[in-house]
């Protein structure tokens, strides 16, 4: 017989081993420390009996998994688990093999395990389906059976009448003269009835014909988890999110309201095209011993792991798993995080606003002049009618780029650090169109790629904005963008950090510093806003009145829906007398730690990129604005809510008298 032993505790594994191979006589024994090697292990062998492995490992990776590869091979396998973890939640994982827990155990104790193993009898092949494929149940076509369970058996069929495919349960035949289960069942199917949410698969009908007793319910839409584990798909953050704030609020609703459930399984869950999750209706009679909440979103968790990508996603999952949370509180989290992402996405929802369907994406010349010709005309409409948030249907003057001296000394970087620098110049305002307008005129005649990055990408031949071509008409009249008031004095965006980097050392300048740009918006003291410790309604362009359907009217609070012009009062202004840090639109950093390169991206280790600082019209007023530092997913990312502004070691030149 061939045992396999997977055991990742380094110290007592090798012992371990060497008790089964002195007490297992005529065993092969094989032994790995990760599931990985051992699944690879798997699909080679050739025969496989008994296999004991942890439950959950320190890398997260399952058991589970591993027993379901074993047993798609070898069907007969038998597993016991070991494990440092509580299984609390995992009944289903759990269900058909033994548990040793890890405290740790004792070789003696393993060894006895395994003999338990040893004595259960072989289990016989599955039996037949109850009902063959094509039998007709009142108004039901059999198709095929999903799956047994104790004491039902459930299979995909057709209701007749309306051509509806649906999940039929039946009670099992050696289970109808006892009338015990048959009125068990009754009761489940009142329970199941009773319970309606968007989320959970309602039943449709419970029946009774020639004696035997059924229900049917929804078989809902999209694949089920188990389906979708198949094909080797993975979910990313954004997709996994919806799918766990779906089942997460399914089973708030349902356990708020005292309905009592069994434990989630694979294929109870259902993700649709949209990545909409909804899940089987898993909800039954109350039963003496009461479920852990915690424990079944800690096991409901796990389940994603399977289809969860690497990186942000695996990331989040692992976080949630941490939290510990309830479903209460598993929902309340999930719907925090579907705010954020929104925010986040602000920028993608608007640029896919901001031009009619026709000629979004790569056209030829002449369908951007058409465009352009088009937003002139709109352009000059909307000087007209929506002329209060800037100058009078006229782009104006475009303001030059004004420098502020930052004295040298020590100040408090984020929490409690104090941090000394020396005196550096930063600019008054972000950069605004105007401005990069020049930039770009200048490159024309300069030397191609003077000013770019030593590491810029080769894949990026132009330092030009996507859409400038239209914002900067816009701009130039003085006229609406993307339904918000543009003119040259609004900061420029769409900008990478390769744009910023070229613009700032085209200026003879550099891109602020992390600890720079913070010196400049808390001061020395480390203030929680540009303008002090407490909070003023309106004193930032933030997005506590952000509005992202277009033709909105946001901005009821500060005046400004998206970004504002860098000629409005504002009230965001820090003691040195630098504008704009708490919001209008975030800012690259140089991004540089002490060591002079990019720190670590926190989802992706092995990727470093500079940091954004500063909130924008999107993001909601937060004490948390000047010290957050947020990670773009590299620096080829620009959005519509993201700018700059730029700094020097040295002070300005000083102009010439007249």
């Amino acid at each position: 017989m061939t045992l396999l032993f997977v055991d990742s505790n380094a110290a007592l594994s090798g012992q371990r081993i060497v008790w089964l191979r002195e007490n297992l006589p005529g065993f092969t024994i094989v032994d790995f420390p990760e599931a990985k090697e051992a699944a690879a292990w798997i699909a080679k062998t050739d025969t496989l009996d008994i296999l004991v492995t942890e439950a959950i490992f320190p890398s997260q990776e399952t058991g589970f998994k591993l027993r379901d590869a074993a047993r798609a091979r070898f069907p007969h396998t038998r597993v016991l688990f070991t494990t440092r973890y509580d299984l609390s939640g995992f009944e289903a994982q759990t269900a058909d093999a033994l548990v040793l827990k890890d405290a740790p155990y004792k070789p003696e104790k393993l060894l006895e395990r395994i003999r338990s193993l040893l004595a259960q009898p072989m289990e016989p092949n599955e039996a037949p389906p109850v009902m063959v494929t094509g039998t007709v149940l009142g108004n039901y076509q059999v198709l095929e059976r999903l799956y047994i369970e104790k004491e039902s058996e459930t299979y995909r069929a057709l209701q007749v009448a309306v051509q509806r495919p649906v999940a039929l349960v039946l009670l099992k035949p050696e289970y109808l003269k006892k009338s015990d289960v048959v009125e068990k069942f009754k009761e489940r199917e009142r329970v199941k009835a009773s319970l309606m949410h968007p989320r959970i698969a309602p039943l449709y009908e419970a029946g009774e014909v020639n004696g035997w007793q059924f229900y049917t319910r929804e078989l809902p839409r999209g694949r089920s988890l188990t389906e979708i584990e198949m094909t080797d798909e993975t979910l990313s953050e954004r997709r996994l999110t919806e799918v766990l704030f779906g089942v997460a609020e399914a089973m708030q609703y349902a356990t708020e309201r005292g309905y009592h459930h069994r434990s989630l399984a694979p294929r109870d869950i259902y993700i649709d095209t949209e990545h909409q999750a909804s899940i089987v209706n898993i909800f039954r009679p109350a039963v003496a011993e009461k479920r852990e909440a915690r424990a079944d979103v800690r096991a409901f968790l796990e389940l994603l792991r399977p289809v969860t990508a690497e990186g942000k996603a695996r990331g989040l999952l692992q976080s949630l798993s941490e939290a510990n949370h309830d479903w209460t509180r598993l929902l309340a989290s999930l719907d925090d995080l579907r705010d954020d992402m929104r925010e986040r996405s602000i920028v993608r929802k608007i640029e896919a606003e901001s031009l009619p369907a026709g000629v979004r994406g790569r056209k030829p010349w002449w369908v951007w002049a058409a465009v352009v010709v088009i937003l002139l005309v709109i352009a000059a409409l909307g000087a007209l009618m929506n002329g209060g948030n800037f100058a009078s249907g006229s782009g104006g003057a475009v303001l030059p780029l004004e420098m502020v001296r930052i004295p040298a000394g020590e100040f408090e970087f984020q929490k409690n650090e104090k941090v000394r620098l020396p005196e550096f110049w930063i600019s008054k305002h972000e950069v605004t169109i105007g401005q990069y307008a020049a930039f770009l005129a200048a490159l024309k005649t300069a030397k191609p790629g003077a000013f770019d990055h030593p590491l810029q990408p080769k894949t990026k031949a132009t330092h030009e904005p996507p859409q400038w071509p239209s914002s900067y008409a816009a701009a130039k009249s003085g006229a609406t963008f993307n339904h918000e008031g543009v003119t040259l004095n609004t900061p420029v965006t769409q900008v990478d950090w390769w744009d910023a980097y070229a613009f700032a050392k085209w200026k003879g300048q550099r891109l602020p510093t992390e600890q720079e740009w913070e010196k400049a918006a808390r001061g020395e003291k480390g203030l929680r806003y540009p303008w002090g410790q407490q909070p003023l309604n309106n004193a930032a362009n933030l997005g506590d009145d952000y509005n992202a359907k277009p033709k909105s009217r946001g901005g009821k609070i500060d005046g400004y829906n998206l970004w504002a012009p860098i000629t409005r009062i504002t009230k965001d202004v820090s003691r040195y007398g630098v504008c704009d840090m708490a919001g209008n639109v975030s800012e690259w950093t140089s991004g540089e730690t002490q060591d002079g390169i990019w720190p670590a991206h926190p989802d992706f280790i092995d990727i470093k990129v500079p940091v954004v600082r500063g909130g924008h019209f999107g993001l909601k007023s937060s004490d948390q604005l000047l010290t957050d530092r947020l990670f773009p997913e590299s620096a080829n990312e620009a959005t519509l809510a993201r700018g700059f502004r730029t700094a020097s070691s040295s002070a300005p030149p000083t102009k010439p008298k007249s």
